[in-house]
């Protein structure tokens, strides 16, 4: 039964956690399967077999699905709040030899020391109170909350509000299920007559030492990642100065992002991470002692108000400023070794630029017969293993073959996945009645002893991202336009994300050590605390909506 009975909540945790549902894989499908058929036994479902059913991520290679279930309350209200979460999961690997018990619990529980864990884990372990495996705590957890609070909701006739609980794939990847879930949301609040008033995700609170107090999340830190393709002269090793090496360029990029404050963004005197390389390699196809003409290098950037139209001029300045450097080097190292030697490298007058990659798509088109054939015939012969960015960067090297462009030349773009930043700066109606929410949450908190502390920005990737953008929509307009295969392989919900605003706020279960080998999560809080209190957070977010009209 769905119930915030401890011994169902316990059961269906278990259960989710059994199916593994590893990101990017087809067992995700299998777990969106059991969470519909557990639904599908309420009452109310039977009733209403129309207010449950999938929502098939479009283009998906993997056929993945995320599951929708709306509980009508009988207030005959429109005011509803969405419950959501992510069934996916990473894999096993970091649990070694007992890999094979990472998605059973109860047995990884009796036997988690046998591997090298912290100290404070072996503590936890100890005490009895946490339970170990994969995806306990990010967040099948919080999946199972939510699914006996739909449970709990479907039997109440009193509840304030309806309540529309959403379980995606892929957020451990790229968050194709919630990129996928925002189009089928804006259809289905016109088709179920409900207005969206807030989105609860309940993803697990970090916790520390001592007893658990739980945390609120009041936002979600943004993610975008810029490329640089690094475009430089080829020449022989031998005749050094004479070309110009795209490893040079790509080194001098690093110098001015790797790790640079001034990159890191900061909010309310808190700062976030500064940007960091994910990636950097030459395009060389083949072994030769030629100075490697290409390189790309791509760079993870957290954002908690930056626009991608802000992000790629900052981009273009850093490109520019590589490029100069690299070429005062160069003719500066060229004269040195001149004047050691009595010999004179020749060097070919070489004027820096930067493209944007939509002014590259732009030339490529103008000079390329049969361009979007070509493309296409293009991406059909590169290998399966390739993954989005790989395939983008590929897609872009290929543009520069069809301009017919040469370096020294620095081409800057995006890559994905995108995450814009959601904040809830207490400026609308929405915003608002979330806070008093919250407000309310720490009263009901005081009478079981805790403490709820609040938190501005999640500082973790999550899907609460794609609940609406804070900003002018042409903010965005250049992400697509500087993302190679936008559109195409890349499918992000563009003109959704424009129409929908939804403030969101994160309270879930206490967990520690997220996609280690000592994931787990508190019990006792999760089964004797925190149904109670997630259920009247969920009522106080629709009685405050109610209040402000949203």
């Amino acid at each position: 039964m769905l119930s915030f009975d401890e011994k169902d909540l316990y059961s269906l945790l278990v259960e989710l956690v059994s199916i593994p549902g590893v990101s990017m894989s087809r067992e995700e499908n299998r777990t969106a399967e059991f969470i519909r058929s557990k639904l599908s036994e309420l009452e109310y479902f039977q009733k209403n077999p129309s207010h449950l059913r999938f929502l098939p991520v479009k283009g998906d290679p993997l056929e993945r699905k995320a599951v929708a279930a709306l509980v009508k309350t009988g207030s005959g209200t429109k005011k509803t709040v969405i419950v959501t979460g992510h069934f996916d999961v990473v894999d096993a690997s970091a649990y070694g030899p007992l890999k094979h018990l990472a998605f059973s619990p109860e047995e990884l529980s009796k036997r988690v020391g046998e591997l090298e864990i912290s100290d404070e884990a072996r503590e936890d372990l100890a005490s009895g109170d946490y339970l170990f495996g994969r995806g306990v705590s990010d967040m099948k957890a919080g999946i199972a909350l939510e699914m006996c609070l739909l449970g709990e909701v479907s039997r109440d006739g009193d509840f304030p509000c309806n309540v529309l609980f959403l379980a995606v794939p892929d957020e451990e990847n790229t968050s194709a299920g919630m990129r996928g879930a925002l189009p089928w949301l804006l259809q289905l609040q016109e088709e179920w007559g409900i207005e969206l008033s807030a989105c609860l995700n309940g993803e697990p609170s970090v916790g520390g030492r001592g007893v658990p107090a739980g945390g609120v999340y009041l936002g979600t830190i943004g993610k975008i990642m810029p490329f640089y393709l690094c475009v430089g002269r080829e020449a022989h090793v031998g005749d050094y100065y004479e070309g110009i090496s795209s490893a040079l360029l790509i080194a001098n990029i690093a110098g001015k992002l790797e790790g640079a404050a001034s990159s890191a963004e900061s909010l309310k005197g808190i700062s976030f991470p500064p940007q960091a390389c994910l990636r950097f390699h030459d395009l060389v196809k083949n072994y030769s002692v030629t100075l490697p003409e290409r390189a790309v290098a791509y760079y993870n950037l957290l954002t908690v108000s930056k626009t991608p139209g802000a992000v790629i001029e900052d981009m273009k300045a850093v490109a520019m400023a590589a490029l100069r450097e690299t070429l005062d080097y160069l003719e500066e190292q060229k004269k040195t070794v001149e004047a050691r030697g009595g010999v004179s490298f020749a060097r070919h007058k070489a004027e820096p630029r930067v493209l944007t990659y939509g002014e590259l798509e732009v030339l490529a088109r103008k000079r390329t017969d049969g361009f979007d054939g070509k493309v296409g015939e293009f991406l059909s012969s590169l290998p399966s293993h390739l993954d989005e960015r790989e395939r983008c960067v590929e897609t872009a090297s290929l543009l520069l073959d069809l301009s017919g462009e040469k370096g020294p030349l620095i081409v800057v773009g995006f890559l994905p996945p995108y995450y814009p930043p959601r904040r809830n700066l207490g400026k609308t109606p929405g915003e608002q009645a979330v806070l008093r929410a919250v407000d309310r949450l720490k009263e009901a908190g005081k009478e079981y002893g805790l403490s709820i502390s609040t938190v501005e920005v999640f500082q973790g990737i999550m899907d609460l991202s794609y609940f609406g953008f804070q900003g002018e929509g042409a903010e965005l307009d250049p992400l697509g336009e500087n993302m190679p295969l936008w559109g195409v392989e890349y499918r992000f919900p563009l003109e959704e994300l424009k129409k929908i605003d939804v403030p969101v706020v994160n309270f879930g279960p206490v967990g520690k050590d997220d996609h280690k080998n000592a994931e787990r999560i508190h019990l006792p809080y999760y089964l004797k605390v925190l149904p109670d209190l997630f259920r009247r957070f969920v009522a106080f977010l629709g009685e405050e909506a109610e209040k402000s009209g949203v």
